[in-house]
This record gives C-alpha cells, structure tokens and sequence, in this order.
C-alpha cells in the first residue's frame, strides 16, 4: 500500500491492548500486531516487520521509561512512540514527552484523539518521502461528451471500495467541473485554494482541501469560478500530484477533453497509464489520432498511452479492425452502451456502480478497476463477450 502504517502494540493491560487494536484496525491502511513479553525490547529479529509507530504503557517511572525505549529505538530508531497511561499529572506528561514521546494518551483513549495523532505520523512520513508512493491514472477524451468523466469517476469509487485502499480523485477538468456534480458534492475547497496558499503547500495542507464523498472516496475539485483556472500552471500540478502519491494508493485525474497544457503534461508524466476515450464514430477516432499525435510530440511514452472506448455497441457502423488500424493502436477496454443509467446515475449525484451495481456498465466498470490493480488491461479480454462468451 502506497501509505500504510505498521503499528505495535505492547501494553502489559491485555484488555487495553485489545481494545486498541480494534480502534486502531478502524483507520484505513493500518497493520496492526500486538507484541507480548517485551517483544520489542529483544530487537527487529523478534519480530516479523518494521514498524512506525509503537505503542507502549507507562509504568509511572520516567527513568524506566526511558530506558525502555532506548532499548527499543536501537532497533527502531525511526519509529515515533505512543505512550498510554492513565495518570493525568501535568507534571509527569511533560516528563514523559521530554524523553522523545511522541503522544501521550490518557486512557480511555478518545477516538478522534487517536485516530488524528496516528495521521499526523502519515502526514510527517509523507513530507519526508518515507512513504512508497501510489498509482496515477488519467483520463482525457478526445472530444467532449464521451463520458471520459463518468469513467473516471466510477473508476475512483470503484477503486475506493477495495478494503484498506485509500483512492482520491482530482479533478483537472478546470473549467467545467463535472465531477463535484457526479459525486453530488459542494466542496468547500478547490484546487485554486491550494494555489492561493501554495508556500503552505505539504501533506497536511493538500489532505485538508479535500473533499470526502461516499466516505471512502477523497476528492479534490476544480475551481469554482472559471476565472480561477488562470492561476493554475504545471509546477502547482506536479505539487499536489507528487504529494498526493504519498498520501493515496491510487490518483485517479480526469483531464480537460481533447486539451494538452502543461498542467496535464504533469499528471501525464506522473501516470501509470493515460486513458483515451472514444466512441466508435469518425470524430472521436479521427480527434484521438490528433490526439496520441500530440502526445507522442510532448515526448509521452506511447506504453503509458491506451485507447478506451465507451457506448459500445457490437455490430455497429464501425468495426474495432478498422478503428484500430486508423489509430495504429489496439482498443484496450470497451465500455457498453448504458445511456440511461448512466443519466439516472449522474441527476442522482451517485456514482453507477453504487447506484445501480447490478446493471452490466456497473459491472464492466468494477471489472475495469480491477484490471489496474492487477495491471492485466493488456490481456484478451477487454470488458465484453462476444458469441459464446469469446472476448471481443
């Protein structure tokens, strides 16, 4: 995972300890494991991972205190150290902090309280680049109403639904913004305020102007006002890009329709893969063609690049063989056509795959994400069968 925390936990309370791991194992893309008989004073050979933050009981002697956890910063010398206690003496907490402690939390412990000093330690990992970094994925149509949006959308939800996966979506569309109306969301924070405070720019700061929808799903959306996008350049792109990568697992971005600027040669450069979207008519081909052209132009691997087509309808006027002979370029993944769901889905300001998870574009698009995890998308099947269940 792109920002998971090992935990330890090593309380002599058997039935504190319990109960902190299960608050613990609430907190997305958090490993917890328990350490009996002073585990970790014995050194990292005693146990099976390195871990980043651990937690440990008070016995009311700082001196023993202390020397308990030199001995463990001799094996775990980066890791930041929770202590957990129920004295509240003023006193003694400062004593206890001035040893190097990183929290000291009184029991009973407040959720909220622990759940925000265990992300405070991901924000710092991540400013520090000590977090692996996640998956990029964009999404561009190669002209507009393709419902390169809906892709993307559904894509980040989809992907946001797996357990301990933590997804964000960015919204680069800057001046249309469909995406806050897809997730029935009013943020109160954009991407131009990010730019506005852009010297306050770290993890913390990008976390705190997104916008959660669905409870799992982070998003960061476009300007509100048209007039903000001209403040927006390719070294504010690169920022948060770069910092979310640190924060999420995945990055899904959906670009401007059949536009090229230095804000989405960023997210291209930082992608895994870009995903152009067509349908099967004479402008949408003939615009992608324009469109790989350019790319190829800006110096974009053509292996980062594939062809995604949506509204699929078999037999139609044009032929997959012919589409991809124009475009030199094998159409990775078809979309069927689902108009009215997807219509229904988008008034209803929910993604399809939650608001109609039975229907067959729901279950192309959750198959679809699924690919990306897997990194399988150049296999045969591409999203539909053909007679006698062969793939397309």
């Amino acid at each position: 995972m792109a920002n998971k925390l090992n935990i330890a936990v090593e309380l002599a309370d058997s039935h504190l300890a319990t109960d902190l791991i299960k608050t613990l194992g609430a907190i997305p893309n958090v490993e917890v494991v328990q350490w009996f008989d002073s585990m970790g004073e014995k050194g990292a050979l005693a146990v099976k991972d390195a871990q980043q933050i651990i937690f440990i009981d008070d016995n009311q002697d700082s001196k023993q205190l202390s020397t308990r956890l030199a001995l463990l910063r001799e094996s775990f010398p980066e890791a930041a150290y929770f202590v957990v206690a129920s004295d509240q003496r003023p006193q003694h907490i400062i004593e206890v902090m001035k040893i190097g402690v990183a929290e000291y939390l009184v029991t009973p412990i407040d959720t909220k309280v622990l759940h925000n000093a265990v992300e405070d330690i991901r924000v710092k990992l991540a400013n520090a680049g000590k977090i692996a970094c996640g998956s990029v994925y964009s999404f561009i149509s190669s002209k507009g109403g393709l419902g390169s949006s809906v892709i993307a959308v559904n894509t980040a939800y989809s992907l946001s639904q797996k357990k301990a996966t933590s997804v964000a979506l960015l919204d680069l569309s800057l001046q249309s913004g469909d995406a806050s109306v897809m997730l029935d969301v009013l943020p109160e924070t954009s991407i131009s305020d990010l730019v506005k405070n852009f010297h306050r720019m770290d993890a913390s700061f990008l976390s705190a102007a997104m916008t959660k929808a669905f409870n799992q799903l982070d998003f960061l959306a476009a300007p509100a006002s048209p007039n903000d996008c001209q403040e927006i350049n390719g070294e504010h792109i690169s920022a948060i890009i770069e910092l979310g990568k640190k924060l999420y697992d995945h990055l899904v971005i959906d670009c401007t329709s059949m536009q090229i600027n230095e804000g989405s040669l960023e997210a291209f450069d930082a992608s895994e893969k870009i995903f152009v979207v067509i349908d099967l008519s004479v402008p949408a081909i003939r615009n992608a063609a324009r469109l790989c052209e350019l790319l190829e132009k800006h110096q974009v691997p053509s292996d980062k690049v594939e062809i995604i087509a949506n509204r699929f309808i078999k037999g139609g006027t044009l032929s997959l063989a012919e589409v991809e002979k124009t475009l030199e370029k094998r159409v990775a993944w078809l979309f069927p056509n689902d108009f009215k769901s997807v219509i229904s889905s988008i008034n209803k300001g929910v993604p399809l795959l939650k608001f109609s998870p039975g229907c067959p574009l729901a279950k192309n698009l959750s198959s679809f994400a699924e690919t990306l995890t897997k990194q399988n998308l150049n296999e045969k099947f591409r999203g539909i069968r053909g007679t006698f269940g062969r793939a397309i």
